[in-house]
């Protein structure tokens, strides 16, 4: 069966409009000829790095690949997070000069509290709330910031503020796949963060500016980045700077993993249970999420990356979610689980891992590049006559030719 709107037609394109063979690609990008070859054929869901490698060995952007913006046959509510996009993007390149005449910004008590909510929309991978929210947001703090004497605390907590929304500026870009937004937005993040002289939020920029880093297949300099972010979180006393510096050791885990370095990838993951187990719990920590059943879930998300995929079956199969964990970071455990179950050629296991993510944060799953590499699979490999597994293929924008 034939699969529309999958990554494996675009490598394929991409591939003979430089005149590479099969071989040819698969030595530039280090993988085998047989796995390049299963991708293109829609047999096999590539992995990230394998994405990564092979978009540098053809030249072009991951997007290019992957398809991304996903905006071609949206839904309403989709279409409306879209319709965002243009707003934010003019708010971004006026970060400095933001529009007050147009919009003058609220109370400062006003404007924290709706920040607390756009950063529980965030986790919980609310986009079509947070969304409209956000140009305005930033405009007027922007305008406050920038208004107030420099370094005054009043300055300091509208930087303070405005980092967590270009944080969530990011997230969005990048989850809705618009890679040059989400940049921006990251040096925007380090900008506010630096200005508001927070130590733990300038952590938390180079944390994000490392996971960038690590998905873009610069593994090496996002272990630099998360190496120096932990040495000055352990200079830190509290609560707050331990359970950041717990979420950094899992972050380096996978740049690690990604690396090929797995005597480093095994430190951090058992400094970071370490770390999980003295705080007991599920907490959120500059805004971070952490706790010990994070540190299982990069445990299995590391086991995918080093290609150990029953191991990932197995242990990320038999997690327990916490109730409290947020639905970005639990949605995206089991993409990952349904990933490595196709893999390992379990179809019924991977939908109703599939299913799950979808019924934990819809659009997350439905705007996910490897939900669609897996459902593509799936359907390449299984009968096409099971309309509820062809419905969500529709759903997610992969149909049968």
């Amino acid at each position: 069966m034939r699969i529309d709107n999958s990554i494996g037609p675009r490598i394929t394109d991409a591939r003979t409009a430089r005149h590479l063979t099969l071989q040819g690609l698969a030595d530039r990008a280090k993988l085998s000829r047989s796995y390049v070859q299963k991708i293109e054929r829609g047999e096999r869901p590539p992995s990230q790095q394998a994405i990564v490698a092979l978009a540098r060995a053809l030249r072009v952007d991951v997007t290019r690949l992957t398809g991304q913006p996903y905006d071609e046959d949206t839904g309403p509510e989709d279409q409306a997070v879209h319709a965002v996009i243009p707003a934010i993007r003019r708010v971004m390149l006026c970060y400095r000069t933001p529009e007050a005449s147009l919009l003058p910004p609220r109370e400062f008590e006003e404007m924290a509290a709706q920040v607390e909510v756009v950063n529980r929309h965030r986790r919980a991978a609310d986009y079509a709330t947070t969304a409209p929210t956000l140009p305005v947001l930033l405009t007027e703090l922007s305008t406050y910031a920038l208004s107030a004497p420099p370094d005054s605390m009043a300055a300091r907590e509208g930087f303070a503020l405005l980092a967590q929304v270009y944080r969530a500026t990011n997230s969005l870009a990048h989850k809705l796949g618009y890679y040059d937004l989400s940049a921006s937005a990251l040096e925007r993040v380090a900008w506010a963060a630096g200005l508001s002289q927070d130590p733990l939020l300038v952590a938390t920029s180079r944390y994000l500016l490392a996971g960038a880093m690590t998905r873009e297949g610069a593994y090496a300099a996002a272990r630099q980045v998360l190496r120096e972010v932990e040495d000055g979180l352990r200079e830190v006393n509290g609560t707050e700077a331990t359970g950041m510096l717990g979420a950094t050791l899992l972050k380096r885990a996978v740049a690690a993993a990604a690396a090929g370095l797995p005597s480093e990838m095994d430190a951090c993951l058992d400094e970071a249970a370490e770390i999980g187990a003295r705080i007991g719990h599920e907490g959120i920590y500059s805004d971070t999420p952490f706790g010990p059943a994070q540190v299982k879930i990069y445990r299995a998300s590391t086991a995918i990356i080093t290609d150990d995929y029953d191991t990932a079956v197995r242990d990320g199969g038999a997690l327990v979610m916490p109730a409290e964990m947020p639905a970005e970071r639990s949605s995206h455990h089991y993409i990952d689980l349904a990933h490595a179950r196709v893999v390992t050629g379990d179809r019924p296991g991977a939908w109703a891992a599939l299913r799950e993510a979808r019924k934990l944060a819809p659009l997350h799953t439905r705007k996910h590049p490897r939900v669609r590499d897996s459902v593509a699979t799936l359907l390449r490999l299984e009968r096409a006559d099971d309309q509820t597994r062809l419905g969500f293929g529709r759903w997610v924008g992969v149909t049968p030719l």
